[in-house]
């Protein structure tokens, strides 16, 4: 009765931790990748902190208008400036008073600062966007390992279910003495190499499966299986798009262009307000303010004068208009025009690097996507004669009529042929993938 409890119980964990695999497929991941990203979330954070800095730069044309209040106690000699008079005692008093200010003129400090941060402001966007694209394409890359490594060990697997059917036919003809031990030996030495095969498999897929799960930021400790990817002979052989197409396609969506382009418009915004401050600048103000004290008092009975008339007696209004010229700042506005310049050379620079960056990146996906379904139409005939050469070579070797090293060459090539397409297979795949991210075609991010 124990031992029958303890099968069960057996076979209820086993079945929980197979209920409890979570299965993903390549859309899943990467909208997990799009959410769980670091680097996709600091980008987006940098995308705020200008969005925020664009518009405080509209807010920068505003007046500005502050107020203030005080309560003043001091004890001794003083002048009084409320009374008006030199007072040796405990003196009481405060006041409060209103402000504004207004930019009329700066040297267009404030229109090119908006239209710097604007720039800014859309080149962290199009930062967002590229950090996305990157990880797309990590996560293709890895998931499609996953894939093409599973593939190969159920092909290595089924290949070794061969060689053990050979080996159960070889033993029977042994013991019914029409055939021999050598050829039972070698064919376990065979199964034992397909075996050692088969764990390394395992331990590729297994450190595979664990690189795409960090990836992701999920738990190692869970299960996951990953959904294969299907398709025909029809979507594999579909011919490509002129390079042209893809080039111009990939150039026009490119973050990374886009960005550097938008970098490139913020620096020379820099440059003119460097070039402007040395241009004078015109501001308004305008105040309200009024005071009261505790000597104050009415020259009749001596008493200290209510608040209000002391606010209203005491009230005084200003305005004025302030002109400054620059006329010598240490150079600091020939040091900073330069440093500007400096970096308008830089940014053009970037934007020339990030069109290079994407032109060879683009070249080489293309020329990969190319050879790889040249691969496939050489890697789908070759299977079928291999297949038909391993058929007829496995037909002759149970009619005795070739040896096993004969036997083990073809179904050696078979296998390699097997592998090879799906090798072929998944890296058109992977290299269409590729295409159709730089093309912003690879999917729409739920993250977005």
């Amino acid at each position: 009765m124990k031992r029958l409890f303890t099968i069960a119980l057996l076979a209820l964990l086993s079945s929980s931790t197979v209920w409890a695999q979570r299965v993903l497929t390549l859309e899943e991941c990467i909208d997990i990748a799009l959410q769980s990203n670091l680097s996709i979330k600091r980008a987006k954070n940098q995308a705020e902190i200008a969005k925020a800095q664009y518009t405080q730069s509209k807010f920068n044309f505003l007046p500005s208008l502050s107020a203030s209040a005080r309560h003043n106690w001091f004890e001794g000699l003083a002048f009084d400036q409320t009374s008006g008079s030199l007072v040796n005692t405990t003196t009481l008093g405060g006041g409060g008073s209103i402000g504004a200010g207004l930019t009329i003129f700066d040297g267009f400090s404030n229109v090119y600062g908006m239209q710097r941060a604007k720039a800014t402001s859309e080149a962290a966007e199009e930062a967002v966007k590229g950090s996305i694209q990157s990880t797309q394409a990590t996560i293709v890359s890895a998931f499609l390992q996953v894939i093409t490594v599973r593939e190969s060990l159920k092909m290595q697997q089924e290949t070794l279910e061969l060689l053990k059917g050979q080996l159960d036919r070889e033993t029977k003809r042994e013991q019914a003495g029409v055939g021999n031990m050598e050829q039972v030996y070698n064919f376990r030495s065979q199964i034992a190499q397909q075996e050692l095969t088969i764990i390394n498999l395992k331990n590729s897929l297994e450190t595979n499966k664990l690189t795409l799960i960090q990836l992701l930021l999920l738990d190692p400790s869970e299960e996951y299986s990953f959904e294969g990817i299907t398709t025909n002979d029809a979507e594999l052989e579909q011919e490509i798009e002129s390079y042209n197409q893809v080039y111009d396609r990939s150039v026009e969506i490119s973050p990374s262009i886009r960005s550097a382009q938008l970098s490139l418009e913020a620096s020379e915004k820099s440059l003119k307000i460097e070039k402007f401050n040395w241009m004078p600048s015109l501001t308004m103000s305008a105040g309200y303010g009024t005071t009261w004290s505790s000597n104050l008092r009415n020259p009749t009975d001596g008493s200290v004068v209510d608040l209000s008339t002391q606010f209203e007696t005491n009230a005084a209004k200003s305005a004025s208009l302030n002109l400054s010229i620059p006329l010598f700042t240490n150079f600091r506005n020939r040091t900073n025009m330069q440093v500007s310049k400096i970096q308008v050379l830089n940014s053009q620079l970037a934007l020339e690097q990030a069109k290079n960056d994407l032109t060879n990146q683009v070249q080489q996906a293309y020329l990969n996507l190319v050879n790889a379904k040249t691969t496939y139409a050489a890697a789908k005939q070759s299977k079928v004669n291999l297949d038909q050469s391993f058929q007829f070579s496995e037909s002759r070797y149970e009619n005795g009529t070739i040896d096993f090293v004969t036997y083990l060459t073809s179904l050696v090539n078979k296998n390699r042929g097997d592998l090879e397409l799906i090798r072929s297979k998944y890296l058109i795949l992977l290299r269409q993938f590729i295409l159709d991210i730089y093309k912003g075609e690879l999917m729409e991010p739920g993250t977005n």
